[in-house]
């Protein structure tokens, strides 16, 4: 079987597909190279593919199929999840609040930021209100001290997540989260204010790497703020508007 070039270009773009995470996860890649050896994987595929259609014209049937096959599934593995995002937009910057959006006040003094524009884009703002319309900020019953404080724990407790910094004045805490797969390092913020008798929680993630972000950063908000609203108990509530 490996005496077939088709077989071989599929069984080089499985390896790719294997490679690109492995190599994140251990260090001796960055996350956006071993991305890139990842999707690198779905064009070798597709040649395996095309290599196993011609070899299975010239007569080495049962080649030609493993090869459609095995570069077939690796094209699947990496293109899937673009298609399972629902169409989400390339944006990669989500806040719960659109009108005053919690700024990072320390992630842009990382050397990993050095040089980045950590403001808010303005673009994002009509993409965010039009496709993420159940994303909302979290209003509770409870005191915003005791809020801020279950908030932080909460964080601190996530897997991945890092608290990099606190301000207790204005109950906010930024930090950054490493994704399991390809150790991407994405920065949030998460800002506690007192809301008529209540509290209201805003948090903001942002990538770090890449224009698209696959709504990765609107499932980490809500699936926080869902988290947190347990956590303090009734009274909690989303927020349809007041963005």
């Amino acid at each position: 079987m490996l005496r077939s070039w088709s077989v071989r270009i599929s069984l080089l773009a499985a390896l790719l597909l294997v490679l690109g995470p492995l190599l994140a996860l251990s260090g001796l890649l960055s996350g956006l190279y071993g991305f890139l050896l990842y999707g690198l994987a779905a064009v070798v595929g597709l040649l395996g593919v095309v290599a196993g259609l011609i070899a299975a014209l010239r007569g080495r049937v049962a080649h030609g199929l493993t090869a459609v096959a095995l570069g077939l599934a690796v094209v699947l593995v990496v293109v899937f999840p673009g298609f399972a995002s629902g169409g989400r937009p390339r944006i990669n910057d989500i806040s719960t609040d659109l009108e005053d959006v919690p700024a990072f006040a320390q992630a842009g003094a990382l050397p990993e930021n050095k040089g980045r524009d950590m403001a808010y884009p303005e673009e994002f703002k009509p993409i965010v209100r039009d496709f993420y319309k159940k994303l909302a900020p979290l209003r509770v019953g409870a005191p915003p001290e005791a809020v801020f404080q279950q908030a932080l724990v909460l964080a601190r407790e996530q897997s991945g997540w890092q608290v990099t910094a606190v301000d207790p004045q204005t109950r906010t805490f930024e930090g950054v989260v490493e994704t399991r797969l390809f150790r991407f390092r994405d920065d949030f913020v998460v800002r506690v204010r007192p809301d008529g008798d209540g509290t209201r929680v805003d948090m903001r993630s942002k990538s770090r790497v890449g224009k698209g972000d696959l709504g990765a950063n609107a499932e980490r908000i809500d699936r926080f703020l869902q988290a947190l609203a347990s956590r303090v108990g009734a009274g909690a509530e989303n927020a349809e508007s007041g963005r």
